[in-house]
């Protein structure tokens, strides 16, 4: 991870000794700033004596971090009004408080989140800093006014019918355990997880291994109503968090017997604002796992008192493409009111779930297959959390992150021009350092809205809010084909136009470069204006467990996907997919059929998993699990490896010999004498030729001629075939070729060498169909070698075209 180097000089009075110096992990460092959890409306953050950020909560974890933070100033994290004012205070003053009031117009996305009394125009922020003594770091913590009165639990004891299960059933050796999809799981009883933030070292708790040993200390601290086991290190509010919650789950035993959706529902969960989790089916989480900053969690905090839709996204424990629904829970009625929240609760679904609902509730939604009638789900952002081009197998889906103007682009251009509806944002995120352009939706919307610009005939849509929840439901209706256009690329995020975002221009969520200067830190001016982005969702990993207890655990939920025929039966099932497509991608099956999802995920027979342990169709064949599990790696990874080198070896063969045969008719030069490599010049010749041609031999030295020499009897076009070659194709940066052999057709009499060299009747390689050869060689020798060869007659002149270089071989 990122290390912080702590360094201080030593002296012996006025006569510098030197300086030592510790290398310190970001993250243990800056621990109590990052897992800072006093009330809903306060954060902290840490600068230095110049103003640079350290940490603060739109920034990303230091323990995930790979790259050092973007060196920004904290002006550019606290953009709202007045706070300049505020930072020339904190770097002044080594302690104080201000005060400053902020119209919410101008607010911040997240101190909106943290400010509940509706209605109001303004807001007081608190700040009140101090430096860090012998640092020169300074912390200061924000608090948003008024401040929400928190209830503290009250101490309580375990329940008797519950049964307290720490999540690492690794370590326990759980006798009930199964497999829940790819987790390690149990149906016995929920677990409970407790993340970084619910110890009083967070780093310490990651750095280090879990062992049986701690997982027991914490398991009998937990559930001790004694109070006289010592605390293994826990925040003090996270026991009473732990016996809180399980008076909730408790329910969630007695639902999983009796409900009607148990064979739609992927998992249920509960998470406190300290990090404590708990989980069923009761599962093994990843210990770098954080529940609060998931966006189930953050949309729920953000939509206190309503049912929060987040998704779809693929669920890292196999379970498939799934949507969360997540809903606050409060103290009281008089807290849901300001938004203080003690927990949030939440519920996976399967995606094809919430679909299968919109056509039992409105069958109009499937007369076509939805063609033309279409119907779906969106969530307060625009994300897509239904729509038929998610489950439909040929439109390559279920895709993560589908929004409303990339399938739905004639509404959602006339939904732009409905006042008060939507409103697009934008904010600098400085963890990926972009500017993020998103929509945001009236929750508050009442009664529908419909087409307001008038020549839409082609498309009507009628959308509405569900109550109670922050998603709208939406219908379509398309009689003929019509054009909308959304701005959106093809193959990433990447905003088209940069420089441009109008309110009532249809474009896709998207991104742009944020235009910092490295060097000071500082943004450029349009971009400075923007607020800062809230915290990222962090990504969640799979923690693998011991292959050999894969193969002998069953799956804790089995829901027979081979004994559903009809679509009703299998559509939206735990690990069910209607397959309706051959492995083609294009071809309907002449009889649809259930199946598991890994046999043939999407709809489509042997389609490729998003997993990347599990594999799909290869050509026409589908691999199984057991063909991936019976393959030896090993020996497979061994003779690929061996394969490669064979052919790299190969390859460098058959280069040498070639460079090999291309300089064979250069003697070698002296010690003293520099060598010359040489364009290699293409020719068709046979083997006949290539044998005949071994005995030539030429003489060299460090002055030379490099020639292309041919037959004079030779037609026009075979000398322009080898003359006419650019010295920019395959000749290694050695090019020879002159301003007047670098043309289309070069002319043959531009300064030609005609050697009247008398070769004599014995010399019998030199035929009609010989190609020309590279390389002559000249010296001040050269006439005393012509003089023992009879002179040629004229019709046997040589004509080559020649460039001559002057090569001083100096030691």
């Amino acid at each position: 991870g990122l290390i912080m180097t702590v360094s201080k000089p030593c002296y012996f009075g006025n006569l510098l000794l030197g300086i030592v110096g510790v290398d310190v992990n970001l993250a243990y460092i800056l621990e109590d700033v990052t897992y800072y959890q006093d009330s809903l409306g306060s954060y902290t953050f840490l600068i230095d004596n110049k103003g640079y950020t350290l940490m603060h909560p739109s920034l990303t974890r230091p323990y995930l971090l790979s790259e050092p933070p973007l060196h920004t100033d904290i002006i550019h994290y606290e953009n709202i009004p007045k706070f300049e004012l505020v930072r020339q205070n904190i770097l002044s003053i080594p302690l104080g408080s201000q005060i400053i009031t902020v119209p919410v117009n101008s607010s911040l996305s997240w101190h909106v989140n943290k400010l509940r009394e509706i209605g109001k125009e303004a807001y007081n922020v608190s700040y009140a800093w101090k430096m860090v003594q012998d640092t020169s770091f300074i912390l200061c913590v924000v608090v948003i006014q008024p401040e929400i009165p928190v209830k503290q639990l009250k101490n309580l004891n375990t329940v008797p019918s519950s049964k307290l299960l720490y999540h690492r059933l690794d370590l326990l050796g759980q006798p009930n355990a199964c497999l829940h999809f790819k987790q390690l799981a149990t149906l016995e009883s929920p677990t409970v997880m407790l993340s970084a933030g619910s110890f009083s070292s967070p780093y310490e708790h990651l750095s280090q291994p879990e062992t049986k040993r701690m997982v027991e200390h914490y398991t009998a601290y937990l559930s001790d109503n004694t109070r006289l086991i010592a605390n293994p290190g826990l925040k003090f509010s996270v026991r009473n968090e732990v016996m809180a919650t399980s008076h909730g789950t408790d329910e969630w035993m007695t639902q999983m017997e009796i409900s009607g959706l148990n064979s739609y529902i992927v998992r249920r969960y509960i998470a406190t604002p300290n990090g404590v989790l708990r989980i069923y089916p009761g599962s093994l989480m990843d210990k770098a796992f954080d529940p609060t900053r998931r966006q189930w969690y953050l949309h729920a905090v953000a939509n206190p008192g309503l049912i929060t839709f987040t998704g779809p996204y693929l669920d890292v424990g196999g379970a498939g493409y799934v949507v969360t629904i997540s809903h606050t829970v409060h103290s009281s009625s008089a807290q849901m009111s300001s938004g203080h929240s003690v927990a949030v609760m939440g519920i996976d679904f399967t995606l094809r779930y919430f679909y299968k609902v919109l056509m039992d509730l409105l069958p109009v939604c499937n007369q076509d297959g939805g063609n033309k009638i279409r119907c779906f789900i969106m969530e307060d952002r625009g994300y897509l959390v239904a729509h038929p081009t998610l489950i439909d197998p040929k439109g390559h889906a279920p895709v993560e992150q589908q929004h409303i103007t990339h399938k739905e682009p004639l509404v959602a251009n006339d939904i732009l021009n409905h006042p008060n509806f939507v409103k697009k944002n934008l904010c600098n995120s400085f963890s990926d350092r972009t500017v993020q352009r998103f929509y945001k939706f009236n929750t508050s919307l009442v009664g529908d809205l419909t087409n307001l610009v008038h020549g839409s005939h082609c498309s009507k849509y009628r959308l509405t809010r569900i109550p109670g929840t922050n998603a709208f439901v939406g219908i379509v209706n398309e009689t003929c084909d019509s054009l909308a256009f959304c701005a959106c690329s093809m193959v990433d995020r990447l905003c088209l136009n940069c420089h441009r975002m109008e309110q009532n221009e249809c474009e896709c969520p998207c991104e742009c470069p944020l235009e910092v200067n490295e060097c000071t830190g500082n943004l450029t001016n349009a971009e400075s204006r923007n607020p800062s982005c809230e915290v990222h969702q962090e990504p969640m990993t799979f923690t693998a467990i011991d292959p050999s207890l894969q193969d002998a655990l069953p799956q804790c939920i089995n829901t027979q996907c081979n004994q559903r025929t009809e679509s009703g039966d299998c559509f939206g099932v735990l690990d069910c997919e209607w397959c309706m497509v051959d492995s083609d991608g294009k071809t309907h099956l002449d009889k649809s059929y259930c199946a598991p999802q890994k046999e043939c995920f999407g709809g489509i027979v042997g389609a490729k998993s998003p997993y990347v342990d599990d594999l799909g169709a290869i050509g026409d064949e589908v691999i199984t699990l057991n063909m991936i599990k019976s393959a030896p790696v090993g020996p497979v990874a061994g003779g690929i490896m061996g394969c490669i080198m064979v052919l790299v070896l190969a390859v460098y063969a058959y280069r040498h010999q070639i460079h090999r045969r291309s300089h064979q008719h250069m003697s070698p030069l002296a010690a003293q004498e520099m060598s010359v490599r040489m364009s290699n010049l293409e020719n068709d010749r046979d083997e006949r030729d290539d044998d005949s041609h071994e005995d030539r031999g030429i003489i060299s030295n460090t002055r030379f001629i490099a020639a292309v020499i041919e037959r004079h009897a030779h037609s026009p076009e075979r000398r322009r075939r080898y003359w006419g070659r650019s010295g920019t194709e395959s000749d290694h940066g050695y090019s020879t070729m002159s301003p007047q052999e670098d043309s289309e057709n070069p002319p043959c009499n531009n300064d030609p060498l005609s050697a009247g060299v008398d070769v004599g009747t014995h010399d019998e390689d030199l035929e009609l169909d010989t190609p020309p050869q590279t390389a002559a060689l000249l010296s001040h020798k050269f006439h005393h070698y012509r003089l023992h060869h009879p002179t040629l007659h004229h019709s046997h002149h040589l004509q080559a075209a020649v460039t001559v270089h002057t090569v001083d071989a100096e030691c």
